[in-house]
């Protein structure tokens, strides 16, 4: 069962005709707040506050207002500052800082857009702008107008109308009407510039309108020298979490290179306002180019909302070697127009019930046929650990690397089914094409790697478990070249605890979730002049993932990673996924595979019963569940996360929230 709640309206608090009925006075006291019927912004009234006393520091206007910020993504105060006010202290023209607070029934405080107010623009009607935070069921709103210090003098204000617009669908972001590419373009090796000659019809995505154009024509036109992962970032800031998909419409020119076949690609990633990293790229789709493609507008659409930002600085782009059996090595050129963000408009519904899976980061692989037969997914350790840590054994012994294995699927139904630890050097691969930073959250790091040795648990292709050890050094751009392998004919499933441990530089054993021991010795790469430093970098980072192998019958495959653990003499990385939530307990990357690009690697709580599915990425959806459908209450529904599709919605129910009695019944709610 699920209700609906239609398209929002426009939240108007007019000062136009009359006083609007939701202000008050937020305090402190010492602001006094009269409505005078002229001297509008809007040919109307507007509200006059005054300080007379130069000690009281701010303003604090306020409204009573309800509503459900999932569903508003922007609030407008309209405000004056007579210019024969005081100032803030010491500053010239200055009048102190501006925020707007969304605040719930409680009087919580969630304050946005903080800065400083430009004293000569003040001076006459300025609509200030704030992005609607989610998450939060809003009963007030509140202005702050604040000073640091004691104003020069009494100091007037005058407020217009508060307008909370509701989430457009779609909203544009960018159909590069204008040149907003010069400014607005961060290089990171990936040359932007616009082109007012390229333009691509506008369709709605919505309702499927009939193609219009968007005048004046433009687009922003890519030109990657070498396809090899060169970036940059365009800003304009929006909330991904308010829509299910981004929508884009790509123009490929072709390579440069008369006659080349080596066509490249590109991904697209949500640039996240993350405030460790101001330009974190969370990857949410891309392509490989084809000869059928040259000289056309091909319309892309990505998931938004799962990429799990709720404020992006932008988006960026990236090219990428595309899928060509000698890689692609020749410049091209394509253009991008009509960025926008959107959700669907239909009823949505519970889809599916399924029982609840073991807690820790479940890993799950691509299902699309024989396009990604060698797909694989992960985690990567945490980027400040991989700037400054050495995780391989070499002259670090004891080194032990273990992953614990749960839900893994049988031999019989996924053979080759793969489950790894990846040690990645990081000085080499900086020293050959410094795509390091790139790699970390890249799945396939291995073939890129200049220098590299992992182990693979491996379902075996008649039955049994079999584990292997392999490695190469001084090999970028080519698979492992050295394996060792044990065989463990007998054994029913991979699930339990694998450790691979070093007693030395050269002599190591796999130890297996049965407990039996097996040996292996190594080449002494300390020892051979041709590997110094290989395997004893400065930088380097460590992997834990699942692997498609070639097999087909391990589409959508995946298992539980339970745990993991890695120590040798200089560093300790452990982690049993506790949560909530992936980077509870270290900062752990997500690794996708550059093919089909999503979230892959999914933390799950303990203690999840069911795990219920609903047909939309959009926010705002609550669950409840009763026992006899005439009593509603919460279902307890506090954890959900997105597909890998971008389109659905999976919610976790607790044991503990389970309806009483022998059936029970679950709804979506708005």
């Amino acid at each position: 069962m699920a209700s609906f709640c239609h398209a929002q309206s426009t939240i108007v608090l007019s000062n136009d005709s009359s006083q609007s009925p939701a202000f008050y006075d937020g305090g402190p006291a010492g602001a006094t707040y009269t409505w005078q019927a002229t001297d509008g912004p809007n040919g109307g009234g507007c509200i006059k506050g005054v300080i007379t006393d130069v000690t009281v520091h701010e303003f604090d206007p306020a409204w009573n207002v309800t509503f459900s910020s999932s569903q508003y993504y922007q609030a407008t105060v309209q405000l004056k500052v007579d210019p024969a006010s005081g100032v803030a202290g010491s500053a010239p023209n200055g009048y102190g800082n501006i925020q707007l607070s969304f605040r719930d029934a409680n009087y919580s405080w969630n304050g946005v857009g903080y800065h400083t107010i430009y004293g000569p623009a003040a001076n006459d009607w300025v609509t200030y702008v704030f992005s609607v935070p989610g998450g939060i069921n809003v009963a007030h709103l509140q202005l702050q107008l604040q000073s640091g210090a004691d104003w020069t003098g009494p100091i007037t204000i005058y407020i217009g109308n508060v307008t909370i617009a509701p989430v457009p669908n779609p909203q544009i972001l960018a159909a590069f009407t204008n040149d907003t590419v010069t400014t607005g373009w961060n290089n990171y090796g990936l040359a932007a510039s616009y082109d007012p000659n390229i333009d691509a019809p506008y369709v709605n995505p919505v309702n499927n309108s009939a193609p219009v154009s968007l005048t004046p024509a433009g687009s922003i036109q890519f030109s990657p020298t070498s396809p090899s992962y060169q970036g940059g970032q365009l800003n304009f800031g929006f909330n991904p979490s308010q829509y299910q998909s981004v929508g884009l419409d790509v123009y490929y020119d072709g390579p440069t290179t008369p006659g080349s076949t080596n066509y490249g690609g590109f991904q697209m990633a949500i640039a996240d306002n993350n405030a460790a990293d101001n330009y974190a790229w969370l990857n949410v789709g891309g392509a490989s180019f084809n000869a059928s493609m040259i000289g056309k507008w091909t319309h892309f659409n990505f998931p938004c909302a799962a990429s799990g930002s709720v404020s992006a600085n932008g988006f960026a782009f990236q090219s990428t070697p595309g899928n060509n059996p000698n890689g692609a090595t020749d410049a091209f050129t394509f253009h991008v127009d009509n960025i926008q963000v959107w959700n669907p408009v239909f009823l949505p519904s519970i889809t599916s019930i399924t029982k609840g899976t073991a807690g820790g980061i479940q890993m799950t692989l691509d299902g699309n046929g024989t396009a990604n037969i060698y797909d694989q997914e992960g985690i990567s350790s945490p980027s400040t650990n991989n700037s400054s840590v050495d995780y391989f054994w070499i002259n670090q012994t004891p080194a032990t690397y273990a992953f614990t294995l749960t839900n893994f699927p049988s031999p019989a139904s996924a053979p080759q089914f793969d489950a790894h630890i990846y040690l990645d050097n990081g000085d080499s691969i900086s020293a050959f094409n410094n795509a390091y930073s790139y790699n970390q959250t890249y799945s396939g790091s291995p073939y890129n790697m200049v220098d590299y040795l992992g182990l693979h648990v491996q379902n075996g292709t008649n039955g049994g478990v079999v584990a292997m050890i392999d490695w190469k050094t001084n090999a970028p751009n080519s698979n492992a070249t050295n394996t060792i392998t044990f065989n463990y004919t007998s054994m029913a499933s991979a699930n339990g605890t694998w450790m691979l441990t070093f007693s030395d530089n050269t002599h190591g054993s796999v130890i297996a979730n049965d407990g039996s021991v097996s040996n292996f010795t190594l080449p002494d790469f300390s020892a051979d002049p041709n590997y110094t430093g290989n395997f004893t970098p400065a930088t380097s980072m460590v992997q834990f993932g699942v692997f498609k192998n070639g097999n087909t019958n391990n589409n959508n495959r995946s298992f539980t990673l339970a745990s993991v653990g890695v120590t040798n003499a200089s560093t300790t990385l452990a982690d049993n996924f506790s949560g909530p939530g992936l980077t509870a307990n270290n900062n752990w990357q997500v690794a996708e595979y550059y093919q089909f690009a999503a979230n892959r690697a999914i933390w799950q709580p303990s203690g999840t019963a069911y795990w219920l599915t609903w047909n939309t990425a959009s926010g705002g959806w609550g669950v409840q569940s009763s026992s006899n459908i005439l009593n509603w209450a919460s279902a307890g529904v506090t954890y959900t996360y997105h597909d890998s599709t971008g389109t659905n919605t999976l919610g976790a129910v607790p044991a503990t929230n389970l309806p009483t009695g022998n059936m029970g019944f679950f709804r979506l709610v708005k």
